[in-house]
């Protein structure tokens, strides 16, 4: 980096000096030494240029160089070039002929470029040298003289005559050295090598130069005498023996064998492995170490499956050819006892019955012990005190039979232990556990908790109640528990058994009655509860049932005060003291206890506190004296109530009449009134109340029932809730999800079973479902009965029979043999049984145990010597269970065979006499006599057979060489190895054996002629043939085989762009072939067979490259301004190029050009060197940059050519002013608003960049007009935000202007002006004012109308005016009249005030009225004025004559009060029932509703309506005089400029005008008030009221 900076900052100053002034270009060349010392003089500038040395400092004379280094400088006083710093020929030109430097000389006033080269001259400074100091060749002593080894090519950094000429070797006599030119060394075996004499020789080439002296350098040369593996390895013995018990852990070592090499190195190294010889694989239960030859226990050892291994094993030395002997180990297994006894269950009966007798047999178990002897001897008991015991029948067979009584509700089910221990030593055991299940018996009876019940019961309970649940528990299981329930006759008191029932299945007791406590206290009766064994079991249970008292009689009246209805009178003394004694009241209460308990409460009149009565006593006496003030007469209410649950009352009413003095014989009675016969109208019209107030609760009953029927269709379909329905009959379904039931009951029945099946069809075992178990369900199910009685026959039959025999072939005579009766086989069903039946069976008419399949005892019993199958023999009536065991003798019916029916052996024709190889071993399925006894071998002349014969299974046999091997001769061997059994006749398997004579690699590859010439074009593509290099090798196989390689050359790198076929030798392109790098490559190729000892040798490919036109121009840009600012002039200097082509001649000649029309052009300054100037107008704004395209071209043929593209930047000049977007700008601003706000924000556009593009706001203050617009507004400077500095009133001022002025802030800054008019909107902030005559505040008005007026009357005309303008001054008259008053109406835009009807006698005569004036502003105002309408008779009357007002009736008969209740109480019901239902509703809405923004429209009782949805309400009102009315309803905070006319009749026209938005609060309430007046007014006229609703409010 550090280099092509210096580069770019030496051409960047030249170019700069180029573009600036003109210039002058000339060329000197001067040759210098490398390494010559500092100062040296090279040539005189001044004197070849033609220059005064005078002028040399004056005009700055200057030498530069664009390499990283200064070798050059000018002395000014001489002119003279001289070195300045140490030359390096090799390190400046490496590996190049011709070295040369480029340097500038540079004058200035005028400037003038001068190029002079320097060419760099070699000297013989550099020393041969090898790329490593040490070279080792590994050479076999087999190898035959005449074999060549390439040597490395020493490096030396000079050229020409001081490069390497020559290379000697030191003296030695086994090699010889081969110089070809100076360009390669071979070295050249002239003698047999021999490792034993010499393993290891030493060598040392040197190189020479041609200089003067010459130069020299070394390489030691090592050459390792490789051994040859002629000796093969010996072991210590031939027999190895060893003991091992069996179950030996893993990794017990048994033994090591170790064997010998007299090899060395690698042919030393021994490697051990077993050999598999038939089907027994050695590695399966043992390993060998195949380094040590140690040998241990990997797998199991089991002397049940193996006494003895015969082991092969086989030592190998890794030479190639590796040699090999082998070798045998005889194992033998101690046995030991490790084996556990193994518990069979061989039958089970289970479950077992708990009343099974004593001996009853439950299984049969099998003891085994896979050791033998004593260690297979086996003793079974029982652990535990379980009820059975285990018999012993026949050696290891035992029957488990029960040995005490079982009761299943005690223990369900018994786990049985066995443990069987052998008599080994130590002696082994093992447990198995029997689960022996016992069968439940019906045995128990039904069992109460209690032997007496009481319940209690509810007098007049409901029928059907259900009084008690009577539970009994059986012990049993299934259907011995299931209990049923029953009554039984006999019932206590007369009660009949019908006034109750039970539920069977449940014992749910249930009334059929009400009962009555009056009537009877307590009655008894018994339940009985069965359960379903058989047969079944009962038990009873006594249920007392009391009944308790409820207060169902209302306190009884005794006389002389018990005449229901009637008032009674009572007198007191006017002197009557406190306490005085007036009346005492007795009542009774039929219940009893508490429910009787009476307490006695007196009502008297509002206002009167004169009497008291006892609570308890019922007692009557003054409570005071008496006082003038009191009544004559009191009237009292006594209220008797008990003190039940609910309490229940009676009332008597006592009339005391107050008397001057006890001596007045008559009693004084108040005066009761009689019933009015009359009906006057106050009966009628509250008679017609209690009508409306009924039918509107009904009606809304029903309406809320339909709703609530219809939202229940809708709203539970879309659950799989359970439904229940009714139907007329009597009976019900239940529904849910795909399954119904339908549950019927008959109409004459008080009690049914329902069966439910769920299923489409009942299935067989389905259960009964009970509702109220009133009936039985009897399932009987028959199953085969399992249970059998055993017993066991202790005895033993052997018989024998040999393997293969036929179908039929008689075993011997098995009813004989146990002793059964022929005649009785047949009907005790006699059968064989066990795992082995499928190969005999037994003849039921002669009892002979008959062969019945085919017997294969090889399948068996594999080699074991003894194979017998056991198998049992079953009779019936008594059942008896024989055991019997049949041998299987072995036939000579396996011929010898070996595992594979052909071997291949590879011998080296080099291998030694008495070389033995090891032979497969032959199987024979038989045993004894008729298992392998021998093997014989084909005969042959190299080969004998030698057999081991330990006896079967240890016979073995190997195969040993007694005459030397020729491939040559014969290649191949084949031989026939035979093994032979001991049967009679014998039979025989034989091994076809073929010995391949493997080769000895004694030849050399010879190529066909030792070089190769070839001529390729540069460029050539991948994979194209150079040219094809062919060898011999005279060996065969691997020996005759040749590979062929590259030889790399110290640094000849060029050889890595070919590669070599290493089958067929073809040479291809495998790099770029680039004649600029090399014309020529020089190629080692090798022919190396592969043999163990491979042999190799060598030739030269010569490979000239030819060269094509394949390099395009490259274009490097040297030196490039960053940016180029829009005003420069032309023939600015932009950057310079420098233009290469890697080709020479005429196709390295380049022409340069500019491809696209840029304002730039290229100028040549010198050879391939060029400079781009600008050319033209620059205009950021109109291109802030430039792609320039250059395009070089070559002259070659075809012609190439190069394109690079530069990027050229234009930098900003402040030649552009801010823009506004419109020249005027009008602004709208609402009055009353706020001080500070932001009325506007101003923008202007710079189309300059940066600091230049920066745009500043400010207000024109140049007129007087406008200095009083400083204190109106005030701009933000940075974001040209207007504020306004006051409040505008657009009564006083509606608009202003003033100017803007945009500034940027470039160098010298640009501005612009701009006009702004501001337009003050109009606010309703102004309210209606009344004209006169109306318009005092607060006063009341007065007009007159006569009684005669008829509808459309005039009364008065309301005038108002508003400040504001527009909509906000557009004003609407409204009416409020008193409540129940509906005589007058106003026109809404017109103010007058007109009758709507004529007078009534009923109308009052004077009428107050208010008139609300109000605006359609946002919000609207109002005004108020209140007007009295006064009625006269007539005009001319001054005195006015009013209506006679009727006066209320004083006299208030019972009719009234009996009417005035029923309104009372129905409206208080509806009310409380509107109430309930707004809160269920709100209560629902709040938890259902509140997730949808569903409307709601709720009317009122004025006749308006309200609409609401989300936070918007909307009231609509309509008056009772109008018949179509039209709406707008504008959802959103403002009426929208295209807001649509909502209309509900749609019979008017709407004017539609825009209204600027309003941003108060979006929440509001709208109420619309509709009404129509006379055919003056339109009917479509309408008022908007909108009123902003606190958050209270909401």
């Amino acid at each position: 980096m550090d280099i092509r900076r210096q580069k770019e900052y030496v051409w960047t100053r030249v170019a700069v000096f180029l573009c600036l002034c003109d210039w002058s270009a000339s060329q000197l060349s001067y040759s210098v030494s490398e390494e010559v010392n500092k100062g040296t003089i090279v040539g005189n500038i001044a004197k070849d240029l033609n220059l005064n040395i005078q002028d040399l400092e004056k005009r700055d004379l200057r030498v530069v160089s664009g390499n990283s280094k200064k070798y050059f400088d000018v002395d000014l006083k001489t002119g003279a070039l001289y070195v300045c710093d140490r030359i390096d020929r090799e390190e400046l030109c490496p590996n190049s002929e011709k070295c040369s430097l480029n340097t500038e000389a540079i004058l200035s006033h005028p400037t003038h470029l001068h190029r002079i080269e320097v060419e760099i001259i070699d000297v013989n400074d550099n020393t041969p040298s090898f790329l490593e100091k040490e070279s080792i060749f590994n050479i076999w002593e087999s190898s035959i003289p005449g074999e060549r080894y390439l040597l490395p090519m020493a490096n030396d950094a000079d050229t020409g005559s001081n490069s390497v000429n020559s290379y000697r070797l030191s003296a030695n006599e086994y090699f010889s050295l081969d110089v070809q030119q100076s360009e390669s060394a071979e070295l050249v075996l002239q003698k047999s090598l021999d490792r034993e004499k010499q393993s290891v020789i030493h060598l040392t080439l040197t190189a020479l130069d041609g200089g003067k002296p010459p130069r020299s350098g070394t390489l030691v040369i090592v050459v390792n005498v490789m051994d040859t593996n002629d000796n093969a390895p010996v072991f210590s013995q031939p027999l190895y023996k060893a003991r091992v018990p069996e179950n030996a852990p893993f990794q017990t070592s048994i033994l090591s064998v170790s064997a010998t090499d007299l090899d060395e190195g690698v042919n030393s190294v021994i490697v051990y492995s077993f050999i598999e010889r038939g089907k027994f694989n050695p590695e399966n239960v043992f390993s060998i170490n195949s380094n040590t030859g140690e040998i241990y226990v990997i797998g199991e050892v089991d002397y049940e499956k193996n006494t003895a291994y015969d082991i092969r094993i086989q030592a190998r030395d890794k030479g190639m050819p590796s040699k090999s002997v082998h070798g045998k180990i005889l194992v033998e297994v101690i046995d030991l006892n490790d084996n556990r006894p193994e518990i069979i269950i061989t039958s089970l009966m289970s479950p077992v019955k708990e009343d099974a007798e004593i001996g009853t047999v439950v299984a049969l178990v099998t003891v085994t012990d896979r050791d033998g002897g004593k260690n297979g001897l086996t003793n079974a008991k029982i652990i535990g005190n379980v009820p059975f015991k285990l018999k012993l029948n026949y050696k290891n067979y035992y029957s488990l039979t029960v040995g005490g009584p079982l009761d299943r509700e005690k223990d369900f089910h018994y786990n049985v232990t066995i443990m069987a221990t052998d008599e080994g030593s130590p002696p082994l055991s093992s447990t198995s556990v029997i689960a022996v299940h016992i069968a439940d018996v019906n045995d128990n009876i039904p069992i109460f908790s209690e032997p007496v019940i009481n319940v209690s019961v509810k007098e007049n309970s409901a029928v059907g109640t259900t009084v008690c649940t009577i539970t009994a528990v059986d012990p049993d299981v299934e259907e011995n528990a299931k209990v049923t329930y029953s009554l039984l006759n006999v019932i206590s008191k007369g009660i009949p058994i019908a006034s109750i029932s039970i539920n069977s299945e449940t014992g749910d007791i249930i009334s059929l009655q009400s009962f009555n406590y009056e009537e009877i206290k307590t009655f008894q009766f018994k339940v009985q509860a069965t359960d379903s064994g058989v047969p079944p079991l009962s038990s009873n249970v006594t249920v007392n049932v009391l009944v308790l008292d409820e207060n169902d009689n209302s306190p009884a009246i005794l006389p002389p005060y018990s005449e229901h209805g009637s008032v009674n009178s009572e007198s007191i003394p006017y002197s009557a003291e406190a306490g005085y004694f007036v009346a005492k009241i007795r009542a009774v209460d039929a219940d009893s206890g508490y429910n009787a308990l009476l307490s006695y409460h007196l009502s008297e009149p509002r206002g009167n506190n004169l009497f008291r009565i006892g609570t308890s006593s019922g007692e009557i006496r003054t409570k005071r004296r008496m006082s003038d003030n009191d009544l004559k007469s009191h009237p009292l209410v006594v209220l008797v109530c008990d003190n039940g649950e609910p309490s229940l009352s009676a009332t008597v009413s006592i009339e005391v009449v107050v008397v001057e003095n006890t001596a007045d014989i008559q009693t004084q009675f108040r005066h009761v009134p009689i019933k009015e016969e009359s009906f006057s109208d106050l009966n009628l019209y509250l008679l017609i109340a209690i009508v409306s107030v009924s039918v509107i609760f009904l009606l809304s009953l029903v309406t809320l029932m339909a709703v609530k029927c219809h939202r229940t269709d809708g709203t539970f379909s879309r659950y799989s809730a359970p439904m229940i329905t009714t139907h007329p009959d009597g009976s019900w379904s239940y529904s849910k999800s795909t399954q119904q039931y339908d549950v019927c009951f008959s109409s004459d029945t008080l009690k049914s079973d329902v069966v439910v099946f769920p299923a489409p069809f009942p299935p067989a075992d389905g259960d009964l479902i009970s509702i109220n178990g009133g009936d039985t369900f009897t399932r009987t199910q028959t199953l085969p009965n399992k249970e059998k009685i055993w017993s066991i026959g202790a005895a033993q039959t052997v018989y024998s029979v040999t393997e293969e025999s036929s179908p039929g072939t008689t075993v011997g005579n098995l009813a004989k043999d146990l002793h059964l009766n022929i005649q009785d086989l047949e009907t005790r069903d006699f059968h064989i049984s066990g795992q082995n039946t499928k190969y005999f069976e037994v003849n039921v008419q002669s009892g002979m145990l008959l062969v019945k399949d085919r017997i294969d005892r090889e399948e068996m019993c594999s080699r074991n010597v003894k194979c017998s199958l056991e198998v049992e023999a079953i009779v019936k009536s008594p059942l008896n269970l024989y055991r019997f065991e049949v041998k299987i003798l072995d036939i000579n019916d396996n011929a010898p065979s070996f595992r594979i029916p052909r071997i291949v052996l590879n011998a080296s024709e080099s291998a030694f006499i008495g070389e033995r190889f090891a032979l497969p071993k032959a199987f024979d399925a038989d045993v004894g006599n008729h298992a392998v006894k021998g093997y014989k071998l084909s005969q042959n002349e190299h080969f004998t057979l030698d057999v081991q014969n330990g006896g079967e299974p240890t016979m073995s046999a190997e195969m040993v060489l007694h005459k030397n091997l020729d491939r040559e001769k014969q290649s191949v061997i084949k031989l026939t190895l035979t093994a032979v059994d001991g049967g009679k006749p014998p039979k025989s398997g034989m091994l076809h054996i073929t010995v391949n004579v493997q080769d000895v690699n004694d030849n050399i590859p010879i190529f066909d002629k030792p070089l190769y010439k070839a001529v390729l074009p540069e460029n050539t593509p991948y994979g194209a043939t150079v040219v094809s290099v062919h060898a011999r090798d005279l060996d065969e196989g691997l020996n005759g085989e040749i590979f062929y390689s590259f030889i790399n050359q110290d640094n000849d790198n060029f050889a890595d762009i070919f590669s070599i076929n290493p089958t067929t030798g073809e040479i291809t392109v495998n790099g770029e072939v680039d004649h600029e790098k090399s014309n020529a490559v020089e190629i080692r190729v090798q022919a190396k067979d592969k043999g163990s000892s491979p042999r190799a040798s060598h030739c030269k490919v010569l490979v000239e490259i030819t060269d094509v036109n394949d390099n395009s121009p490259e274009i490097t840009v040297t030196s490039l301004v960053d940016f180029v600012r829009e005003d420069a002039p032309l023939d600015t200097m932009v950057g310079l190029i420098t233009v290469r082509d890697n080709d020479a001649d005429k196709n390295g000649a380049v022409q340069v050009m500019i491809v696209n029309p840029v304002p730039f052009k290229i100028k040549n300054t010198y050879k391939n060197h060029f400079s781009l100037v600008v050319d033209g107008t620059l205009d950021r704004e109109v291109a802030s940059y430039y792609n320039v395209t250059i395009t070089a071209n070559d002259e070659g043929d075809p012609p190439l050519s190069g394109t690079s593209v530069i990027t050229v930047h234009v930098s900003d000049v402040n030649d552009n002013a801010p823009r506004f977007k419109d020249p005027v700008i009008n602004v709208f601003v609402k009055e009353n608003s706020p001080v500070g706000a932001v009325i506007y924000t101003m923008t202007a556009d710079d189309p300059d960049d940066d600091e230049n593009a920066k745009v500043t706001f400010s207000v024109i203050n140049n007129s007087r007009k406008n200095n009083m617009i400083g204190s109106v507004v005030n701009i933000n400077s940075e974001t040209g935000d207007i504020i306004s500095l006051q409040s505008f009133n657009y009564e006083e001022i509606k608009t202003f202007q003033f100017k803007v002025q945009a500034t940027d802030s470039g160098v010298p800054p640009l501005s612009s002006n701009v006009t702004v008019n501001v337009l003050v909107l109009d606010e309703n902030d102004n309210s209606p004012a009344i004209l006169p005559p109306y318009s005092e505040h607060g006063s009341v008005n007065s007009e007159s109308i006569p009684y005669s007026a008829e509808a459309g009357y005039f009364v008065a005309k309301i005038r108002a005016v508003d400040a504001d303008s527009g909509y906000n001054a557009l004003l609407s008259y409204h009416l409020s009249e008193p409540r129940g008053n509906n005589l007058f109406r106003i026109g809404t835009s017109s103010g007058e005030i007109r009758t709507k009807r004529r007078m009534s006698d009923n109308d009052l005569k004077s009428h107050p009225l208010v008139v609300l004036v109000c605006d359609n502003g946002e919000p609207s105002l109002s005004a108020t004025v209140s007007i009295e309408v006064v009625v006269v008779e007539n005009t001319a009357d001054i005195q006015t004559q009013f209506r006679h007002v009727p006066i209320k009736e004083e006299s208030f008969s019972d009719l009234n009060l009996y009417l005035l209740i029923a309104i009372v109480s129905v409206s208080v019901i509806f009310l409380l029932s509107l109430v309930t239902l707004m809160a269920v509703k709100c209560h629902r809405t709040d938890g259902t509703f509140s997730r949808y923004s569903a409307p709601m429209i709720t009317t009122h009782p004025d006749g308006s309506w309200s609409y609401s949805k989300s936070t918007q309400q909307y009231d609509v009102c309509f008056s009772s005089d109008t018949l179509k009315s039209d709406v707008v309803v504008f959802p959103a905070p403002f009426p929208p400029a295209d807001g649509d006319l909502i209309s509900i009749n749609g019979g008017d026209t709407f004017t539609r005008t825009q209204t600027l938005p309003n941003k108060e609060k979006p929440v509001k309430k709208i109420r619309v008030c509709v009404s129509t007046e006379d055919s003056a007014v339109p009917s479509g006229t309408f008022q908007l009221h909108q009123q902003n609703l606190s958050q209270a409010q909401l």
